[in-house]
């Protein structure tokens, strides 16, 4: 059987609160590294970045994102107390729902 990797389109953006540009950059950097070696098309790939201005919040930091592979959408989210840190583990939660996509 032979398998294919697919680029990743363009990333769809929507964001709440103060984020910054080097901020989406990494959640993009993310999105992708976490994708790296999945197997089946990649037809879509949104992310969401939030934070609420609210310091009494434990994790005002947001991060979603919805990707349609195969036909299938795959979710993941992580919030945090810093946008930086939601970002490393939507990475890490991503990275582990499509394991088992990925090429050996």
């Amino acid at each position: 059987m032979h398998s294919t990797v697919h680029e990743l389109p363009e990333v769809r953006f929507l964001t709440s609160g103060r984020v910054t540009e080097d901020e989406r950059a990494a959640a993009e950097h993310a999105l992708r590294t976490a994708l790296q070696g999945v197997r089946g098309s990649i037809a879509s790939a949104g992310l969401t970045l939030s934070v609420v201005a609210d310091e009494a919040l434990p994790r005002p930091a947001l991060v979603q994102t919805v990707v349609e592979i195969d036909g299938r959408k795959v979710r993941a989210q992580a919030a945090a107390r810093t946008l930086p840190e939601a970002i490393a583990l939507l990475r890490d939660r991503l990275t582990v729902r499509t394991s088992h996509l990925r090429t050996t």
